[in-house]
């Protein structure tokens, strides 16, 4: 499969995943070729189920009887282009065909010359669709979707004007249909890649208060477990995806939780414990039960997985803890907010209760997920919940921190190893400094390629081949890399974007290259140390020595 029809089917696949399909279904629906009339995918859905075209409702309208009046028809149009914008040439195709295709009054056949026989069969899958069944009143909506790499917000004004007179066109041609036409661009194909499909919980409680969208509730520990393991007792990470951090291991706060468990004696267990905290889109009760919609447990992570290890070795010890947790209650805030503002406020401020690093309280923003999915693909772990991939097993050399990326993207993207040689987290504290090293707008593959180029000088450092000493390793890595990728440039680094060059040549040095770039920088090093009276620790924290070495190298 080609790039363009990998696109085609991976946007089609995010658009009408609600319904349940498989990639059989997407596949059927795409209909790009010569003569397509801008259109590369159709779908026709009749109550949540797509149609194919031997859909009993096509030939029989009689079927048409056993639905209820006011179901829901939907036509999906989807054009998907491989490219980094939006133009009005291509919105305008899509009018002309739209058109033609949708004017009941008009034959399909007498069509057959202009438009490839694959679009004209899908459309006449929705066309008998709803004339069959206007006998039941549906409710008819036509959604179409114009996707590319581009920005949407950014297109241009007379594309704008056409989209919204395609709109217009169709809904005169059918008045009967809500008409929609969406712009997707990769901000909103990122939300919707994002997005799980919808999952509904029950929690049972023993007293359950509730204010408006929000609730508080006493929940046996069995039920509290029911809802956060699975059958086996393993953890349902995905709830905990919203966490700034993975389980600690046993680290002090979960010995006392712990020891708190075991201890028949302990006063009541939600008197000794925080609680956790669960923002969810959705929430609704039957007497002492209630449903949550989409569920993130955002605070309580330790006690959660401290509560599942626990019981599981009770399980093990006993073969029934059903002892083990009687008369154990656990108390659980729930608060529906379905907007990402309100969610991102909740996890700060319920996270700075409890001591932790900067880097790690900026591990939900959406730029360090993308990250996270991006260097999953590529074979790196990118480890924005302190502790996850190193909980899961894998290799510590293939896992990268948020400060550690922080830390390259300074020496790296903007020629500031200085910067870089100190203190990652508390530099990422400042909003103006995160900004910059995780702008949004940037692409993906720099940060992975400026992740692997300090990992290269890095291993490069504890090699039998480095002349360089213990000592120095420390402090002269990101100055090393900065070097090795300004020598490669011919210039200082000064923005994210003048290494895309590097980074679409996948350059990478050599052990060799490598070992010549750290015998400069430490000849330059000893140079401007005694020119300048200072220590090389202190001149690799200043920016005077990073621009020294600029003018040397690049001279």
């Amino acid at each position: 499969m080609d790039a363009d029809s990998a696109w085609e089917v991976f946007v089609s696949y995010l658009l009408i995943r609600d319904h349940d399909v498989t990639l059989d279904v997407i596949r059927s629906g795409i209909v790009d070729g010569s003569n397509d009339g801008g259109i590369d995918a159709v779908y026709s859905v009749l109550e949540g189920t797509v149609l194919e075209t031997d859909a009993s409702i096509l030939d029989n309208p009689s079927v048409a009887k056993s639905y209820p009046e006011g179901l829901a028809l939907e036509l999906h149009v989807i054009q998907s282009k491989n490219t980094n914008g939006f133009s009005q040439t291509a919105v305008t195709k899509l009018q002309s065909t739209l058109t033609a295709v949708l004017d009941l009054s008009r034959s399909l056949d007498s069509l057959s010359e202009e438009i490839r026989a694959e679009v004209l069969e899908r459309f006449d899958i929705f066309r008998r669709s709803l004339t069959n069944l206007l006998v039941r009143r549906p409710r008819v909506s036509i959604s179409i979707y114009v996707a590319s790499h581009g920005i949407a917000e950014k297109a241009p004004e007379n594309y704008a004007a056409s989209v919204r007179r395609l709109e217009g066109d169709i809904g005169d041609l059918l008045p009967v249909a809500r008409v929609t036409v969406e712009s997707i661009g990769a901000e909103q194909l990122w939300r919707l890649y994002d997005v799980r499909s919808p999952e509904t919980l029950e929690l049972e409680c023993d007293e359950l208060l509730s204010s408006g969208q929000s609730y508080i509730a006493l929940a046996p520990l069995s039920k509290y477990i029911d809802l956060i393991c699975d059958s086996d007792l393993t953890v349902r990470r995905h709830l905990f995806d919203a966490n700034v951090r993975d389980y600690q291991g046993q680290v002090a706060v979960n010995k006392e939780i712990s020891a708190t468990l075991r201890d028949s004696n302990s006063p009541e267990f939600w008197w000794l414990n925080n609680g956790v905290t669960i923002i969810c889109d959705d929430a609704h009760t039957v007497g002492k039960k209630i449903a949550l919609r989409n569920i993130q447990i955002v605070n309580g992570l330790q006690t959660s997985h401290t509560i599942a290890r626990w019981f599981a070795d009770e399980l093990e010890k006993s073969g029934d803890g059903t002892e083990a947790v009687k008369h154990k209650r656990l108390l659980v805030r729930v608060i529906v907010a379905d907007e990402d503002p309100v969610r991102d406020r909740i996890i700060r401020a319920t996270n700075r209760q409890t001591p932790v690093p900067d880097a790690s309280l900026r591990a939900t923003d959406r730029i360090q997920r993308q990250i996270e999915r991006y260097f999953e693909t590529r074979g790196l772990f990118y480890d924005r919940r302190k502790g996850y991939y190193r909980n899961l097993g894998k290799d510590p050399a293939s896992i990268i921190s948020i400060a550690y990326l922080g830390q390259a993207m300074y020496a790296l993207a903007y020629g500031r190893p200085e910067i870089a040689r100190g203190k990652p987290n508390s530099l990422l504290a400042e909003d103006a400094r995160y900004r910059q090293a995780f702008d949004e707008t940037a692409d993906l593959a720099v940060f992975y390629w400026a992740a692997q180029v300090l990992r290269a000088v890095d291993s490069h450092l504890q090699s039998p081949m480095s002349q360089t000493r213990y000592p120095e390793r420390r402090y002269l890595s990101p100055v090393i890399a900065f070097a090795t990728v300004t020598k490669a440039l011919g210039e200082a680094p000064q923005h994210w974007t003048t290494l895309l060059p590097l980074v679409a040549n996948d350059r990478q040095f050599s052990d060799m290259e490598l070992e010549e770039v750290a015998a400069t920088v430490k000849g330059a090093l000893d140079k401007f140390t005694d020119e300048h009276s200072t220590t090389p620790s202190e001149a690799t924290k200043r920016q005077p020595f990073t621009q020294y070495l600029a003018a040397l190298l690049t001279k």
